[in-house]
């Protein structure tokens, strides 16, 4: 077939609805394609295999953020790809293997020409020792010889002169650091002798290194480019070679001199079909999510997914699913932060906290935006089912770590969006994001959390006297750390408050607790709740707030009546869990730096709750009162 013949294909795939296969477990953690395929749930992405054979270039950079199944991808294409020893005189039937229902499996022709043909090198440098240099390199020896080891049939084919090399890297008996930076360069031509065919190459987490070399980047940065180089430039014994990862290290960084990778990012252009490559391959898409959910069984699920974790887009529009948020989903039946929870996040505090006060003042404003656009009215007045929150800068083509010291707006956003932290306009925070957005932010900014910490904690002790007279105190304290002047008045202002409440309780969201803010709960969306998850914790704290336009107390006070009133009228009270026994309900007014506060606590009155009135009032106090 003719490449415009496979190419048309290949289109023909891509027009037929997701397959999704189901053995009933989620399999949270496995990236092995055959385990995945034979006891998970699997999202059919096997026409990513066609698509990299037929259009990806000599050497691909793919990068994606995290949970984004890029090393299920991998596996993929290696079970897919990889040739067996001694080579098979006849071509395996491709419809009774692990790819039998898949839709790459509808090809035969493509089958004849690629599967169990290639000799594949795949390894991945996640995970490799950081606290020095000699650590890190004595776990890439590892991984090399645990590589040539799949390969050890080799031994008795090679030369004598190659032989020697071969087993002193097997057997980690080397300690020049040349030979193990030229080492799958030397693989890819042992393989090249054993099969007469060129390699494909699959390098997973390639730029992990790079990101953990704290104090030794210079010697990570000429190993990894010695080996990259040896394997993806003018290296006739490599057919194709995939580096996949999280961020753009390439040309000016340790891909030096490597102008023939080709980058996709998300942000790919589409070509001249209309088609941006590799865009929709990494991921769960929309289209996928509903078979997913129809699979489950779970269709009414779907707008609330959308919510909370759509927001990455293609440059053509495709809405993008991070696959890890949304299978933890399913699987506990509840949404929560799973992807923001399954990585540290300390790379990125500590780079924050190095950004002088202008780019502060520019992070400061998109939580105000995004929290203004969570409003309803704000929402369709833009016309979409979403927040939109734009930022008018340039991502930069390279990042270099031991560069960011002080970080400028472009080349944060940069490092940001790669990770996943923002999407392309048109866009949006996923929900998710935003409450980790929101922490980071107070916590650069530096707030006393010990003080707000007290404060806060007196509501889980029923303790609303302490908290109705300090935290008014502690608002107009801490309003010096910020200004609120350049507010418009209305919607935004007010936002403003929930923002500042929203962030001092973004401590508690995690384990024990989890603090939804504007979610549907009864007849309406109130403002912040902390709801346990933790069965030992029995109390729930309710937010509901108001603005005034006086400071006036009477005036205050009867806006805080009217949040308490609206959180019995509305029903907040009836959507939590059954193991919740006691309620804190609290109501607070603002009006620039000044809050007034009125809170009341209660108990469960019945096991089962049918009505607000099942719920008694054992306690109540305001700003002010005196005992």
């Amino acid at each position: 077939m003719t490449w415009k013949e496979q190419s048309e294909a290949f289109k023909s795939g891509l027009n037929e609805p997701p397959i999704i296969i189901d053995n009933g477990v989620y399999s949270l953690d496995e990236s092995e394609f055959k385990k995945f395929v034979t006891s998970g749930t699997f999202v059919d992405k096997s026409l990513f295999i066609m698509e990299f054979m037929i259009f990806g270039q000599r050497a691909n950079l793919v990068t994606r953020p995290r949970r984004f199944r890029k090393s299920t991808n991998l596996s993929m294409l290696e079970t897919f790809l990889s040739t067996d020893y001694p080579p098979l005189n006849y071509i395996p039937d491709l419809k009774t293997s692990l790819f039998g229902k898949l839709k790459v499996a509808k090809f035969e022709w493509f089958a004849k020409l690629n599967y169990k043909q290639w000799p594949v090198i795949h390894i991945s440098f996640k995970d490799l020792g950081s606290e020095s240099w000699e650590l890190m390199l004595g776990k890439i020896k590892e991984r090399i010889s645990d590589l040539y080891g799949k390969h050890q049939y080799l031994i008795d084919i090679l030369p004598e002169y190659n032989k020697k090399d071969f087993v002193a890297v097997l057997d980690r008996e080397t300690t020049g650091v040349a030979l193990w930076s030229n080492a799958l360069s030397c693989l890819a031509r042992y393989l090249n002798e054993c099969f007469g065919k060129s390699s494909v190459i699959l390098i997973d987490e390639y730029d992990w290194p790079m990101e953990n070399s704290r104090g030794f980047y210079d010697k990570s940065d000429d190993f990894f480019r010695t080996m990259y180089s040896s394997i993806a430039k003018e290296n006739r014994n490599v057919d194709k070679i995939l580096f996949v990862g999280t961020f753009p290290l390439r040309q000016s960084s340790f891909l030096s001199g490597l102008n023939n990778v080709v980058a996709y990012p998300m942000h790919e252009r589409p070509n001249h079909s209309g088609r941006a490559i590799f865009s929709d391959t990494f991921g769960f898409t929309e289209e996928e999510i509903k078979h997913l959910l129809e699979k489950k069984h779970q269709n009414k699920k779907l707008k609330e997914l959308r919510l909370y974790y759509n927001g990455y887009r293609t440059s053509t529009g495709v809405h993008i699913y991070n696959p890890h948020s949304v299978i933890s989903c399913l699987e506990k039946n509840e949404i929560d932060n799973y992807w923001i929870n399954s990585g540290s996040a300390t790379t990125f505090v500590e780079i924050l906290k190095k950004c002088e006060s202008g780019v502060k003042d520019r992070l400061h404003n998109i939580i105000y935006s995004h929290f203004f656009c969570q409003d309803q009215d704000v929402i369709e007045s833009v016309g979409q089912d979403e927040s939109v929150v734009s930022l008018d800068v340039v991502l930069v083509p390279y990042l270099r770590y031991n560069d960011l010291t002080k970080p400028e707006i472009n080349s944060l956003c940069t490092l940001l969006y790669y990770s996943g932290y923002l999407t392309m306009v048109p866009g949006s925070y996923i929900i998710e994001v935003a409450c980790q957005w929101i922490l980071w932010i107070f916590e650069v900014i530096g707030m006393e959390y010990t003080k707000t910490n007290e404060i806060y904690e007196s509501l889980f002790k029923k303790d609303i006297v302490t908290f109705c007279n300090k935290f008014p105190l502690l608002y107009m304290e801490l309003m010096s750390c910020f200004d609120i002047a350049g507010l418009k008045k209305g919607k935004l202002h007010e936002t403003w408050y929930h923002i500042f409440v929203l962030g001092t309780l973004a401590m508690y969201h995690g384990v024990e607790y989890r603090v939804e803010s504007n979610r549907e709960a009864g007849d309406g969306r109130p403002d912040v709740r902390i709801i346990p998850i933790n069965q030992n914790k029995t109390d729930s704290i309710t937010y509901e707030f108001k603005r005034t336009e006086n400071e006036d107390s009477d005036i205050m006070k009867h806006a805080t009546k009217v949040a308490l009133d609206q959180i019995f009228d509305k029903c907040y009270r009836m959507s939590l869990p059954n193991h919740v026994k006691e309620i804190v309900e609290v109501g607070i007014a603002f009006c620039d730096k000044v809050a007034f506060v009125s809170a009341r606590c209660l108990k469960r009155k019945k096991e089962i709750i049918t009505k607000n009135e099942d719920w008694e009032v054992v306690s109540e106090w305001e700003t002010g009162k005196v005992e």
